[in-house]
C-alpha cells in the first residue's frame, strides 16, 4: 500500500500547478494567452529565493516580493504588447521568456548555468494550501467582476467592446499584471519547495504544461483549469503501473479531449448557463449579476439571452 508519504509531493506539485494556471487563465481572459508563464514563475522564484537565502528575509515578506516582481513583469509585458496581433503577442511571450533564460545563464550571482540553490525549504502542503485558497478567491471573484466581464468582450471583439465603452488598453494591463502577480506568487512558493531554480526553467518548453492545462480544461472557466492541472500532474503517477507506456497513455488522453471536448473539459455557455461537464452543469451562475449591468452582453445578446435577464 502506497503511503502519504509517497502522494505528498504530487498533492503539493499539483497544488503548485493549480495556483500557476489560475494566474494563466486570468491573463488569458481578455484574449492574451501568456507563453511566458514560466519566466514570470522564474522571476517571483529567484526574487523570493534571493531575498530569504541572501538576505535572511521571513518568507511571507518574500512570497508577496515575489508576487510584486511577477505583477511588474506581467504589467512590462502587457504595456509591450498592448497594440500586438494574436499571434504576434504570443511569439513576444516566447521570445521574452527565452531571452529571460539566456540573461539567467549570464547572471553569476543567480547561480549562472549552475542554477541558484541553497534554498531554504518554507514550503509545505499547508502553505501551498494556503497559496492555492488565495490564487482561487482572487480569479474567482475577478471573474465575476465588472472588470472580468469586461476583459471577456475584449477577448471575444475588441472593436465591439471598445464601442460599448469598455476599455481595452484597462482591461488588458490589468489582467496580465494580476494574472502575472499569482504566476509570480506561486513561482515564489516552487522555489522553496524544490530547493533550486535552473535557467532552463523559465524556457518555453516548461511554460507550455500550463498551456495545455488551460486549454484542456477549457478557456471559459476558472474550475477547467484548476481540474485540468491537477488529473494531468497527477496522471503520470497514476499510470506509473504501465511502465514504459504511461507517457503514451498521458498524450493519448490529452489527445482525446482535444478531439471530443474541443472547449475543453469544462465549458461555459454563452447565454451564462454556467460550467458545464459533458451536458452536467457544475456550477450556476450567481443571479445577482445582471446582464443589464454590462451593455455589451445586453446589446449582443439573442432573444433567449434577453427574455432569460428579465
Amino acid at each position: 500500500m502506497i503511503s502519504f508519504a509517497y502522494w505528498e509531493p504530487v498533492i503539493i506539485i499539483s497544488m503548485l500547478n493549480v495556483i500557476l494556471v489560475s494566474g494563466l487563465y486570468i491573463t488569458a481572459m481578455s484574449g492574451q494567452l501568456s507563453m511566458a508563464t514560466a519566466a514570470i514563475a522564474g522571476v517571483g522564484g529567484y526574487t523570493a529565493a534571493v531575498l530569504t537565502t541572501n538576505f535572511d528575509w521571513p518568507f511571507l515578506p518574500a512570497i508577496l516580493a515575489g508576487a510584486a516582481g511577477g505583477m511588474a513583469t506581467g504589467g512590462l509585458l502587457a504595456l509591450v504588447t498592448l497594440k500586438m496581433r494574436d499571434f504576434i503577442l504570443k511569439l513576444t511571450t516566447l521570445a521574452f521568456g527565452e531571452a529571460l533564460a539566456v540573461v539567467a545563464y549570464n547572471i553569476d550571482y543567480l547561480g549562472g548555468a549552475n542554477s541558484f540553490s541553497g534554498i531554504p525549504l518554507l514550503t509545505d502542503l499547508p502553505t501551498v494550501l494556503i497559496g492555492v485558497a488565495v490564487a482561487l478567491y482572487i480569479a474567482w471573484r475577478f471573474d465575476g467582476s465588472r472588470l472580468g466581464f469586461a476583459a471577456r468582450a475584449v477577448r471575444d471583439d475588441p472593436l465591439a467592446a471598445a464601442a460599448t465603452g469598455v476599455s481595452v488598453r484597462e482591461a488588458r494591463i490589468v489582467t496580465f499584471a494580476l494574472g502575472a502577480a499569482i504566476v509570480g506568487m506561486g513561482g515564489a512558493l516552487q522555489a522553496h519547495y524544490v530547493l533550486v531554480i535552473n535557467p532552463s526553467d523559465l524556457g518555453f518548453f516548461v511554460s507550455l504544461n500550463y498551456i495545455i492545462f488551460l486549454l484542456f480544461g477549457g478557456l471559459y472557466g476558472l474550475w477547467g483549469p484548476v481540474l485540468a492541472a491537477i488529473i494531468l500532474t497527477a496522471a503520470p503517477e497514476l499510470l506509473r503501473f504501465t511502465n514504459e507506456y504511461r507517457l503514451i497513455f498521458y498524450g493519448l488522453m490529452i489527445v482525446l479531449v482535444v478531439l471530443l471536448r474541443p472547449e475543453g473539459l469544462i465549458t461555459r455557455a454563452p447565454s451564462g448557463a454556467g460550467c458545464k461537464l459533458f451536458g452536467i452543469t457544475l456550477v450556476r451562475p450567481r443571479r445577482a449579476i445582471a446582464r443589464a449591468d454590462y451593455p455589451f452582453e445586453r446589446a449582443t445578446a439573442g432573444p433567449t439571452d434577453r427574455h432569460a435577464s428579465l
